[in-house]
Formats: structure tokens, sequence, C-alpha cells
């Protein structure tokens, strides 16, 4: 081998091996982006690393045979050297497309041996195209000793391609180099013979090429491949910035701080965070410096567990850590499973809980509660566990309070306040809550129980009656009252105020200074309340409600897939009652389970005659996560109407995400367990935290109609939508756009890809379903579009 390596030009030898060199790294580029993409872009890459690998490896034989002075006057046979060549490509096609199928931990060495039969089937044709006289001297030894070399190389370069990744694959190249060169320096004859030569003089005029022109061609060819390669590279390099910017601009958008760590790293992180931290792009640090609590153990892993947020110290290197909420999981992150954590700032959220502890619930002027702080205890007393307590309240107005202002001034006026808050605190039961609602009315609220309410009334509006005397004189004071004592249907601290307030107007229109307690007669809003209760009651006995089904389209068909299930009311003496007339005094009663199941059982049994096999949605309340066995009622529904689950998807509202979070999760996964679909309705008009999408996969997501409504009037609506849009295509949700009215929104849904539609311009709802066959062509709506 030594008497061959000194026929050759050195020169020649190092420009060879830097072309094959080029040839190994574009080819890994290749394989590494054809690894990553599927489909007719994989399958170019692949065809373009083995045009490259080919084409590369014949040019580098032939430079290397133009540096070896016994060649180079050789002149080779056209159709051998062609062969050599499209030998090499195929057998390079076939080694690539086997090594799409390897994994890092596949020591398959199928690869290496197509590697080998491609550079050896090459090298040794392209010496038969000089006449085939350089091989007769050639040993079996000597031809067994470069292909076996040649493989060593070729498997040692594809293990390192499998288990190494990112620019670190790139050193597969250095053993795919010394293989190819192994194989064609030990493979070499030491000259070329002299009859070979005379041979080869006599015919080159007619039918064979020089070795020089070959060599050009072949590095000619090279650099129209490296040229269409350089062209894929640019592409995808754009659509790779392009990428990168929208999702890097997405994540800055986020409010809440993103974090990518290994464990140890903070790898990236969004604006948020670094504003948070004032940390600029390019530094790194490792996450136990600002996470100290999330390092000793395995507390990171168990905050993945868990699921659930949780409060802790975010150092930044100031005086004071800044308390925070951590939401953490694991995700896909170029290419390798990394933590992503999102970070909530809790300084605003403290220091509204430290003010609202300190002034919020108290009234500066009198010192005892105000309004939210009796609304919100009144509600703990009226939802205490034993519900046969009864509770007293009352409300206080300062009579002809507005002629002290104005006859003794705003002093004066306050210190009536204060004198009747003292003489309520003083005259009220020591387990009494007081409180000044606003202006000149006041509040009291204790248990009934062991209190004759109507006698404490009158006597607490004769202890009120005591005047007050200042530097004005004797200022007379004279209350009204109005008081009411709950029972089992009394709602909550709110609706309770309110029947005080209808007494209080009593009391006043009977003249001041009187007592009234609240009777039903006094608010007809009230009434129709209860008499709505009532008539519900009797609805679902004798079977007024019904169903009507909304279509909903695919943009991307046109074609139907699926319907909306809508509850209404055909009442027997008032006729058609809307929805929102009877939903919320459902949920306020407790009735609302029972109407979720009704819904629930027809909307299944209707789909399951339907003949075109389509979808069927059902919206469920809240209410119906706490009060009913969710899971067993859908279960029982799919059941007994033999309908496939996957035809079924309930959609929820933010609201029970907010209420009890983690046991209504729990039954969210059991649903969709059992095949139900899960969808995200009236997106955008609660919290809309991207904590909701990012904790549950969703199979669709509703964008709130008033949104669909306002998007091409208001470009704030319209930036939401494309936001929203933007959103599902990132994290690969449908979304659904209900509300659609007119051609002119479907147009703007369909150019922006939104999924799914539906509303009025699509079709109403109807009792009837249109039975067009499954994905049925909407011909009207293809005709306005």
């Amino acid at each position: 081998m030594y008497d061959v390596l000194r026929d050759y030009d050195p020169g020649m030898i190092l420009g060879a091996a830097g072309l094959c060199t080029v040839s190994m790294l574009i080819v890994i580029r290749m394989l590494c982006r054809a690894a990553v993409v599927r489909g007719a872009p994989r399958t170019k890459r692949i065809l373009l690393a083995a045009a490259v690998a080919g084409n590369g490896i014949w040019a580098t034989h032939f430079l290397a045979m133009l540096g070896c002075r016994s060649f180079r006057s050789a002149t080779y046979d056209p159709g051998l050297t062609l062969v050599s060549m499209g030998l090499a490509c195929l057998l390079f096609l076939a080694a690539w497309w086997n090594e799409r199928r390897n994994t890092g931990s596949s020591r398959s060495p199928l690869t290496a041996f197509l590697m080998t039969a491609a550079v050896g089937g090459m090298h040794y044709i392209g010496i038969g195209a000089t006449g085939g006289g350089g091989l007769s001297d050639m040993t079996a030894g000597r031809v067994l000793l470069s292909l076996g070399s040649g493989f060593m190389l070729f498997y040692a370069g594809c293990l390192l391609l499998r288990r190494e990744r990112g620019a670190r694959r790139s050193l597969a190249a250095l053993p795919w180099v010394v293989g190819v060169c192994s194989l064609h320096f030990i493979g070499m004859p030491a000259g070329m013979p002299e009859h070979s030569v005379m041979l080869h003089n006599a015919t080159a005029a007619s039918d064979t090429v020089p070795l020089a022109e070959l060599v050009g061609a072949g590095t000619v060819t090279f650099l129209l491949l490296a040229l269409i390669f350089l062209g894929f590279e640019y592409r995808s390099s754009l659509r790779r910035r392009e990428e990168n910017t929208r999702t890097r601009s997405f994540a800055d958008a986020a409010i809440e701080g993103l974090v990518v760590t290994d464990g140890t790293q903070i790898i990236d992180a969004n604006d948020a965070f670094r504003k948070l931290i004032s940390w600029t792009r390019h530094e790194t640090s490792t996450l136990g410096n600002y996470f100290p609590e999330l390092i000793p153990g395995n507390n990171l892993e168990t905050l993945i567990a868990e699921e659930k947020p949780r409060e802790m110290s975010l150092m930044t290197g100031k005086e004071n850590p800044v308390p925070v909420e951590v939401y953490a999981r694991d995700a896909k992150w170029n290419g390798r499973i990394r933590t992503i954590l999102a970070i909530v700032d809790l300084r605003a959220r403290k220091e509204s809980e430290a003010a609202l502890k300190a002034v919020f619930f108290r009234d500066t002027l009198t010192g005892i509660g105000n309004r939210p702080f009796f609304v919100s205890k009144l509600t703990e007393f009226l939802y205490h566990p034993d519900k046969r307590k009864r509770i007293a309240a009352f409300l206080i107005d300062v009579d002809w309070f507005k002629n002290i202002n104005e006859i003794s001034g705003h002093t004066a006026g306050d210190a009536v306040l204060a004198h009747i808050a003292q003489g309520i605190s003083r005259f009220a039961p020591k387990d009494a809550v007081t409180a000044r609602i606003t202006g000149d009315e006041f509040a009291i609220a204790f248990p009934a129980d062991g209190h004759d309410i109507p006698v404490f009334a009158a006597q607490l509006s004769d202890e009120l009656k005591t005047p007050l005397y200042n530097t004005h004189g004797i200022i007379p004071v004279s209350v009204s009252i109005g008081f009411a004592v709950s029972d089992r249907e009394t709602p909550d601290g709110e609706a309770f105020l309110h029947c005080l307030e209808v007494a209080l107007l009593a009391a006043k229109e009977a003249g001041r200074g009187n007592v009234r307690e609240y009777d039903h007669n006094f608010d007809t809003s009230l009434q129709d309340r209860f008499r709505t209760e009532r008539e519900i009651r009797l609805a679902i006995d004798n079977n007024e409600f019904f169903l009507e089904y909304q279509p909903i389209m695919c943009t991307r068909s046109h074609r139907l897939t699926g319907y909306e299930a809508l509850i209404r009311w055909e009442h027997p003496q008032r006729g058609r009652i809307p929805p929102d007339r009877f939903i919320g005094i459902a949920e306020e009663c407790g009735l609302i389970a029972e109407i979720g199941e009704w819904v629930v059982r027809r909307a299944c049994a209707d789909a399951a005659l339907w003949k075109n096999g389509l979808s069927v949605s059902v919206n469920v309340s809240p209410l119906q996560f706490a009060t009913s066995d969710l899971p067993a009622v859908i279960t029982a529904a799919i059941r007994d109407a033999r309908l496939d689950p996957k035809r079924l998807s309930i959609e929820i509202t933010e609201i029970t995400l907010l209420q009890h979070a983690d046991q209504n999760k729990e039954i969210l996964r059991n649903l969709r367990k059992l095949g139900v679909g899960i969808v995200m309705d009236d997106f955008g008009t609660g919290y809309s935290s991207l904590s909701y999408l990012r904790d549950f996969q969703f199979d669709k997501v509703k964008i709130a109609r008033s949104f669909i409504r306002d998007m091409l009037q208001q470009p704030h609506s319209a930036a939401i939508v494309d936001a929203i849009l933007l959103l599902g295509k990132g994290l690969e949700v449908d979304i659904v756009a209900e509300g659609i009215e007119t051609s002119e929104q479907l147009h703007y849904l369909e150019e922006r890809s939104c999924t799914f539609v539906q509303g009025y311009f699509i079709g109403r709802p109807d009792r009837e379903i249109a039975e067009f066959p499954a994905g049925g062509l909407l011909s009207e709506v293809e005709e306005a579009v």
C-alpha cells in the first residue's frame, strides 16, 4: 500500500478527501432532516442524499485516480463508468431508506453492508472501466481487506449517526470518509498494466473518455447537487426561522412566564419570565438559582406528577423573593423531552389579598364590616352544613339622613352614622354579623334560633331612636327596618339581601320609623322566579322540553360533521321560553342534573336513529359535575341508545375547571376513556388561561360567538379570533367558530384555516335534522361561498 500512496499527488489526495467529506456532511444533514418529516418531503431528502452520496463518492474516486501518476493518462469506458455511478446511487438509496427505520438503540449492520457494496462496487467497476487489466493483479485477500476495512468504518459511522444528537451527528462523517479512503487505497492496483494502456490508447478516440473529463463531469454534477442541497437548506431555514419566530412571539405574548429546562439548566425562557428576573436573552443559568425548592430530591418530578400548581418563592437576586405559582409538565421541545414550567407572578394577588384583609371588608368610617363582608358572611351562614338553622337578617336605614347632612353638615351626618353603628354593635347578639351596607344603610345577621325575631326588630328600632347630642345641639334619630328569616330555598347572601331591601322599601312606604318583615308578595320578580322553578319541575314530568339540532360544518369540505343539541321549552300557556330564562334557575334550584341527564339520553337516542351517522354535541353544566355521577349517566345513555361513544361530545365552559378543578379533570379523563369527545365552549370570554389547554387535551375549542359577531368590525375581536386559531394550530386542536351569520364571516374563518363552523348561515336549529348522507355536502353554503 505504501508503494500505491507514493504514486499519488498529495494535493489531489487532499482534494479528493475534501470532496468526500463535503459529500458525507451533506448526506448526514439530509438524513437528519428526513428523520423529522413525513411523506413526500422525506422521500425527496432521501433521494437527494442518495444522489449526493453516489455522485460524491464517484467524483472522489476519479479525482483520486487523476492524482495517481499511473492512471493519469488512462481513458475509461463510458458505459461501465456510468454503471459504476448508477450502481452507487441505487445502493446508497437502499442504504438510506433502510437507515430511516433504525433508532438510537439499533445495531443493525445492513446500512453499512449496503454502503460497502455501493463504494466497493463503484470502485472496482471504475477500475475495470480502464480495461480490467489492473484487476487481474489484485489478490482476493487484498480485495477482501479493502471491503472489510470499509465496512468496519462505515458501521462505526452508522452507530455514531444513530446515537448522537444535534451537531454531534456530523461526527459520523469522519469514519465514513476514512472508510472510503481506506477502501480506495487498499483496493488500488500497483499501477496500470502496460497492455491496458496500449489497448485504451488504441480505442481512446472512438469509445473511451479521458480521466480529466470524467473528473470534470463528476465535479460539475456534484456542484449541481450541492446547489440543490443548499436550496433545500435555505428553504428549510426560512421555514424554521418563520416557525421559531411565530412560536417565540406566541410564547412571549403569554402572561405566564414560561421556562424550558432539562431538570438542572434553564435552556430557554419567554419575555414574561425574563422581565420577572431582569434576565437578558443570551444569559443562561441553573434552575436551582431561581427555584431552590425544586432541586432537592425529586421535587421537580413530584411537581410534574401532581399535575397541579404549587406556590413557591422565585429568587431574583434582589432583597425579597417573588411569590409565584409554578406549573410543570414534560413536553417535546426541539426534538427532546424537556420540562416546561409555567410561572404565574403572585405579587399582585398577594398585595390584593393583604389589602382586602385590611380594607375591603371593613368600613373605614364606622369600623364595622361593609357590604362585601356582610354578603360573604351571610352566604357562609346560609351554606352551613346544618340546613335546619334559620338565619335572621335586618336592613336598617336612617330616616331623613339627607336632611341631616343638609341642615347640620356632613360632619354631623358622619357622627350620626357612627352613633348608629355603635348602637347596633351594642344591641346585637355576640354571634351577630354587623355591617354598613352603603350610605346610611346598616345590616345585622345572626342565627334565628332562640330569638323572637319580630320582637327583636321592634326593640332594635327603639334602641336606635336614641337622639345624638353634639355641637349643633340635639339631632333626632329615627330608623326604618326591613327584616327576613331564611328558609331552605334561600340561595345565597345577595339574594337574601335583596329580600331585606324589598322589606325595607315596604317599611319606608308605610311611613318612616316602621318595621316590616319580608313577604313574597313584595317582590313580583322573586315570585316569578319561584313560579318558574315550580313550572320547571312540572315541565320535566310533563315532557315539555325538547331538543333542536344545529348543524356543524367542516370548512375544508363544506360537509356536515355533526350537530349541537340545544334544549327548548314549550310552555303550555306561555309558549316558547328561551333557555336563558330557565337554565340559570334550574341550576340554582338543583334541577339541572335531572334536566342534563334527560338531554344526554335524548340526544344519544336521536343520534342513534340518524341514517347519516353524524356526531352530536351536548352542553354540560358545571353543576352536573358536582351533583350527579356524570360518567355513569353518559355511559348509561350510550349503552341504552346503542350509540358509538365516538359520536358523542360534551361541551364545557372554563368555570368547570375553576370549580373543583382536580375532581372535574378526573371526571373528564374518565369520559375520555369512554371515547367521548371533550369540547371547550365559549373560549375567550372567561379567564382564557393557557394553562387549561396545557393541562388537558381538548378535542375541540369553541370561539365565543361575541368575537365572531364583531371580528369584521372590531380589530381587537379579529385579533383575538386570529390568536385562538393560531393557538389551535400550534396545539393541534380543532377550532369551532359559532354564530356564523354571513358569508363574509365564513370567508374570513376559511382563509385562516378554522376547522369547523356553525350558525344561522350554516343552518338554523331544528327538531328534524336534514338527512344528508354521512358528511353530506351543504350545497347552499357552497353556492354562497
